[in-house]
């Protein structure tokens, strides 16, 4: 039995213990390959040491999401821990424990999932850690690391055998005594409290999945915005001008990221913008925007944004606000991103 195995008998245990009856809905075993080869793909060398990513983002869907909410902070746990272990067997460092958090990505169905890995700083780290802690309502522990403090920016955490991080201590992995593997067994050469035993290659790990991985990745494109025009009803007169009634009526604006030139198209009265999919939202892809970032609204022929009181802020002309009315040519700055507001 290896640690994936192990991984997966656990990840059960989880479910039948916090959702008595619910089906497991898709393979964790496969999503903790994935979180691997995203590892992997995204682990640089920063000053010399090979560094890791600690961000891990899964997206799911709607269905799914509802159904594991309420295990999130177990689930993610066991998350960590792996990754950790397979960080550490294979020399690699983090710049502070791993952080997973679980996403909504309408565009996927029941059963499906994708996983991304980002490589981010020490204080990014913190103040997502702080934003997903509230998000499940989680009571932070004590600043053990000192991320809190303005002026401390901790070095990069190691996990080599010869130099044990405080991290490793503090995710020393305890099993469920069911789930000890017979020692016999010749394939688990460690005791199940050990998630840094060796386990087989990537290349070996994929010839295990029957599914092409592909079809998880492909559904995880871009969510086209479900555009749609408000039905007005004008009595307008020969002298009215009903091009311009029509317009007046059905919102519009487009946000225009000036380092990329990406432009996001809005055409509903509500659009969310954040990390997370929502219909009609716009995505941005920066570990430094929240989840529910700020909301753009269209009322009375006027647009507005208002912050969603997000960790990082909402700039609009390098001014921080909490609510604003939007002008052409505006610069609106949500986490590190610029974009240029054009009405219409």
């Amino acid at each position: 039995m290896n640690v994936l195995t192990i991984f997966e008998q656990r990840v059960s245990a989880i479910f039948m213990e916090g959702a008595p009856g619910q089906r497991v809905p898709f393979s964790f075993k496969r999503l903790a390959k994935r979180a691997v080869r995203e590892m992997e793909d995204e682990t640089f060398v920063i000053d010399g040491v090979d560094t890791a990513p600690a961000l891990f983002t899964i997206l799911v869907s709607a269905k799914d999401d509802a159904t594991m909410r309420p295990l999130y902070i177990s689930l993610t746990d066991e998350i960590s821990q792996l990754v950790e272990a397979q960080a550490k067997k294979r020399g690699y460092t983090f710049v502070g424990k791993p952080l997973v958090r679980f996403m909504v990505d309408p565009a996927l169905r029941p059963g499906r999932f994708s996983v991304f890995a980002e490589n981010i700083d020490p204080r990014t780290l913190a103040r997502l850690r702080d934003e997903e802690n509230a998000f499940l309502g989680i009571t932070p522990p004590q600043d053990v690391f000192g991320y809190g403090e303005q002026d401390f920016v901790p070095s990069p955490v190691p996990v080599h055998d010869d130099e044990p991080a405080p991290v490793a201590a503090e995710v020393a992995f305890v099993p469920e005594p069911e789930l000890v593997p017979n020692e016999q067994d010749a394939d688990f050469a460690m005791p199940a409290s050990d998630f840094a035993q060796p386990v087989e290659d990537l290349d070996q790990i994929a010839q295990e999945i029957d599914e092409p991985l592909a079809d998880d990745l492909a559904a995880a494109g871009a969510v086209a915005a479900d555009a749609f025009a408000a039905d007005v009803a004008v009595d307008a007169s020969p002298e009215q001008d009903a091009d311009g009634l029509a317009d007046a009526a059905v919102p519009a604006c487009t946000l225009l990221d000036i380092s990329t030139g990406k432009s996001y198209t809005i055409t509903t009265p509500h659009a969310t913008i954040g990390r997370e999919r929502t219909e009609g939202g716009i995505v941005l892809h920066d570990p430094n925007v929240s989840r529910r970032h700020a909301e753009l609204t269209f009322q009375d022929g006027v647009w507005r944004i208002v912050d969603l009181h997000s960790t990082n802020g909402t700039l609009v002309n390098d001014m921080d606000v909490r609510e604003a009315t939007l002008h052409e040519g505006d610069l609106v700055t949500i986490g590190l991103v610029n974009l240029e507001f054009r009405a219409g």
